[in-house]
């Protein structure tokens, strides 16, 4: 998509570019072509108005004075010359009149044949202005049109390329957003897997592995701020005997209900884990042996009286121990013997 998006740029881009080239060359060649074509246009203007001016010339002499005798119209003839020097049908009549016997007195047929040759030469240079005016007005309406082709081509690379460039960060905020919400899902059940992966399935309370992580915190706990914690070992006696005379379901529903029981009796800060089988294990942060003893002996009293309820013959072996500089590793139920202050109940 990218990719794609790359390409549609830089063609518009590259289009732009060459209808702003396109323009440039055009407007420049059709300004040479204007400007030629004024000047030409000014010049055909200029031999009309100096023909006017010969015409008058020989209209203010008298019926028998020669033209010769004229300088102002023989100024005029000599300028009439350099003006038509690349006109060669202008040049044979300026010769025309050049050649004439115009010196006679009382030539006035001749003087009607110089008149007539101005006039004629005014017809052509009339004729050649006309020309001219409709080619420059030809070039002005190309030149237009040309520019205003290349003025639309430009416009609309200017407005796909605005359109591409706005698709595309629509679609890339949609990718965006999708990835998002993609990553945030897969966060989500990677948190949860993670959570799973630390939850006993059946109990829903702690597993082993999550238990001995808070453990360990706890231990850093107590070593830094040397605050005594205790940990205790809850071992069901005659687990396997109700499994083996009520079943598995009845034991899943035993060990469900004593996660349970440990859970609602304990303090929130406390921390319940199923170590395996008919094994859990309890936490009690900032409590020491006094106080462990006096809460553990009342929660196997309370766990006594579920199985009672439930005709179940299932007691609890608790072993707790006390620590205020705990050792490095306490990684496993053998911990609980490894100091003065350890006790069990049974």
């Amino acid at each position: 998509m990218i990719h794609n998006f790359h390409l549609r740029l830089a063609a518009g881009f590259l289009a732009m570019i060459l209808a702003l080239v396109g323009v440039a060359v055009l407007s420049y060649t059709t300004a040479q072509k204007l400007v030629t074509a004024g000047v030409w246009v000014a010049h055909t203007d200029e031999v009309i108005a100096e023909l006017e001016a010969t015409r008058n010339s020989v209209a203010v002499l008298g019926i028998e004075q020669p033209l010769t005798e004229n300088d102002n119209f023989r100024d005029h003839v000599f300028r009439l010359e350099r003006l038509t020097s690349d006109n060669s049908r202008q040049q044979a009549r300026l010769l025309q009149l050049n050649l004439m016997s115009l010196d006679q007195p009382g030539a006035s047929d001749q003087r009607s044949r110089v008149l007539s040759i101005i006039l004629e030469m005014k017809s052509e240079e009339q004729s050649l202005l006309v020309g001219r005016a409709s080619q420059v007005n030809k070039i002005s309406r190309a030149t237009l049109d040309a520019i205003a082709a290349f003025s639309i081509i430009a416009v609309l690379a200017c407005v796909c390329g605005y359109w591409g460039t706005f698709s595309n960060l629509r679609s890339r905020e949609r990718v965006e957003k999708a990835l998002s919400e993609s990553e945030s899902r897969l966060k989500s059940l990677l948190a949860r897997e993670q959570e799973l992966a630390r939850i006993d399935p059946l109990t829903t309370v702690p597993n082993r592995r999550a238990f001995y992580e808070a453990l360990d915190k706890e231990r850093a706990r107590s070593l830094r701020y040397r605050r005594p914690f205790t940990i205790a070992y809850v071992d069901l006696d005659n687990f396997k005997k109700v499994n083996d005379t009520l079943g598995h379901a009845v034991g899943d529903d035993l060990l469900v209900l004593v996660a349970a029981g440990l859970r609602s009796n304990l303090r929130g800060s406390d921390y319940v884990g199923r170590l395996g089988g008919d094994e859990f294990a309890i936490l009690l942060p900032e409590t020491d042996a006094t106080a462990a003893k006096l809460v553990l002996r009342k929660l196997r009293l309370r766990l006594l009286e579920e199985m009672k309820a439930h005709s179940w013959q299932v007691t609890f072996s608790i072993g707790a121990a006390t620590f205020l500089d705990p050792p490095d590793s306490l990684d496993g139920p053998s911990a609980e013997w490894t100091t003065p202050q350890g006790s069990k109940l049974s």
